[in-house]
């Protein structure tokens, strides 16, 4: 065995070399295949760390990190991670804890992200860089209460970014998180009414209230204390355009551009031109921004979503095709290129781009775009697409059947469907959602066994699946006299979901088959006040005329054909009630 001090001396110098083969490995990201987007707090914690300092280490502590930093240099980051973080608590070493939050940046892991930056803000009370990181990631967690005193800490230190992840947070807020921040920015404008960012805050809370006028006299307020405050400029153009005031916001905006070149407001004052169809200026603003910001690709794959989102077609394809190029295509780049050439009528090119995308979110939604865009006559083209969509993506195997599935029925191809279902479960016997979808066609296709064997098999897996228990419940006071036994699945679907139209329907019928009618019109006009679906018309309006209603049940009907033409729902109850029902 080596002496303790060779022994030390030689792990420094091999944890020193691996710390540099680590460093080496991370800077090798691949590019990301999603669209570029904002960056979180644990994105931004890279480009904040300070180099690594020289620290004597125990023996114990030397032995742990090298142990780390061999498993990265082999492959396992987050055996690494978890030695660096144990032993940044243990210590409390600064160095330690500072990697320990590059390690979890790299890992995108938010949760060791929050426990290091949390030690480095013990360890650093007067830096803001830890607090910044940890109190982003409570606010973005909604840890409300944990959040509140970072916040006034980083905000006391100088650090006004944490104030756009609490604004961006605002619309998924509980009502009870929003209330929690709106109690501390009161309490704090009785202690501080001259600072700026107070109101601005409120401001941006109440707006997603919908206290617009309110949110919008807090915004002015911060302006009065700060009229060079750009939060608040662009939150009060937003919420002008929102309170239909869009000419003054867009006037606002033009005057603080003359003499601010801001990205951000510019951005808003595109979009802002957009929402006035004033289409030539708004793309000369989308011009000066990839002018001013010719490598900013998340502005870029924003004003093409935008300039879409608005049928600015030919102006938003020339952006994606420009990032396409720069970046390589990925799939959000792709999706939004089959959507341009969609709307194009270009089906082929359509077809092409979606079946470039690879990744959600967006590999769902075009494979369902697939679907819209082929009809009957393409049949074979579309299996033969979603054959090879369930070889390139194992992990949604079963997805694509349903999917496929659903575009035969919709198109009726029942046997092709049924086929495809029976494949589907042979190779994925638990999926519910294939089980379901088998048991709905063996429904239309009149296989009553099938369509209670499936739902049956899909309640032992998911006892209190409600939609399962409301499909077998409606299914069997439809089609057979099985009424009670309806009545008592149908039961505890609506003990799940008491407010369900569609199960407030089924047991309405259930009650008219057993010969209730009163108390069948209770569910039914129940089901119909939340969600006036033709079948839940026909129904109500076959229920009013066995009970002699008959103007009643005339009105219902008519109003819901006025609204669905054709709908044989409706149709079919009409000739039921002309033959005596």
């Amino acid at each position: 065995m080596l002496p303790l001090h060779n022994q030390t001396r030689r792990l420094l110098s091999l944890l020193t070399i691996a710390s540099l083969a680590l460093s080496g490995c991370a800077n090798r990201q691949s590019t990301p295949t999603t669209a570029p987007a904002t960056q979180t707090p644990v994105d931004q914690a890279s480009s904040e760390m300070e180099q690594l300092p020289k620290s004597d280490f125990q023996p114990a502590t030397l032995y742990a990190l090298l142990v780390g930093e061999m498993a990265a240099n082999r492959g396992l980051p987050r055996v690494t991670l978890h030695n660096y973080l144990q032993e940044a608590e243990r210590t409390q070493d600064i160095g330690i804890i500072k990697r320990s939050v590059q390690l979890a940046s790299q890992l995108r892991d938010a949760k060791s992200m929050l426990k290091a930056t949390m030690l480095w803000a013990e360890a650093e009370p007067n830096n803001p860089t830890p607090y910044r990181i940890a109190t982003k990631e409570l606010i973005n967690r909604g840890m409300v209460d944990k959040a509140l005193p970072m916040l006034d800490k980083t905000l006391k230190l100088g650090s006004l970014d944490v104030v756009d992840a609490l604004t961006s947070r605002v619309q998924k807020m509980k009502p009870e998180e929003r209330q929690s921040y709106l109690i501390w920015v009161d309490q704090q404008l009785v202690l501080d009414s001259n600072n700026a960012v107070l109101p601005y805050i409120k401001g941006a809370l109440l707006s997603s209230q919908s206290e617009l006028d309110q949110a919008l006299l807090l915004t002015q307020q911060a302006l009065e204390i700060d009229p060079d405050f750009e939060r608040a400029i662009l939150l009060e153009a937003d919420l002008q355009s929102r309170t239909g005031h869009l000419d003054t916001a867009l006037s606002h905006l033009r005057e603080e551009l003359a003499d601010n070149n801001s990205k951000q407001m510019r951005t808003l004052y595109t979009r802002l031109l957009l929402e006035k169809k004033q289409f030539p200026l708004a793309e000369k603003q989308v011009a000066q921004l990839v002018k001013d910001h010719p490598q900013d690709n998340s502005l870029h794959f924003y004003l093409g979503v935008l300039l879409l989102e608005h049928n600015q077609l030919e102006s938003s394809a020339s952006l994606f095709a420009s990032l396409a190029e720069r970046t390589g295509s990925n799939s959000a780049i792709s999706y939004y290129q089959g959507r341009i050439a969609q709307l194009n009528k270009q089906t082929e090119q359509a077809l092409e781009f979606y079946q470039q995308v690879q990744e959600a979110p967006y590999l769902l939604a075009s494979y369902t775009e697939i679907g819209k865009l082929l009809d009957s006559q393409d049949q074979p083209t579309l299996s033969n697409i979603f054959a090879r969509a369930r070889q390139a993506h194992p992990d949604s195997n079963a997805l694509f059947f349903a999917l496929e599935a659903a575009w035969l029925v919709d198109h009726d191809f029942d046997q092709i469907a049924m086929d495809l279902l029976n494949d589907g479960v042979e190779q994925h016997p638990k999926n519910t959602r294939l089980r379901y979808s088998r048991a709905m066609l063996g429904e239309k296709m009149g296989d009553m066994t099938l369509l209670e064997s499936d739902l049956r098999y899909l309640l032992e897996l998911e006892p209190n699946n409600a939609t399962a228990l409301n499909a077998l419940g409606y299914s069997l006071t439809d089609n057979t006299d099985r009424h009670q036994e309806a009545i008592e699945l149908i039961d505890k679907a609506l003990r799940l979901k008491p407010d369900d139209p569609a199960i407030l329907d089924s047991m309405g019928w259930a009650y008219y088959h057993l010969g209730d009618l009163p108390l069948s019109l209770q569910y039914l006009q129940k089901a119909f006040h939340s969600f006036p679906d033709p079948e839940i018309a026909a129904h109500l309006g076959t229920v009013h005329w066995a009970l002699g209603n008959k103007n009643e049940a005339m009105k219902i009907w008519q109003e819901a054909l006025e609204q669905h033409p054709e709908n044989q729902y409706i149709i079919d109850a009409m000739e039921a009630a002309g033959k005596g029902i």
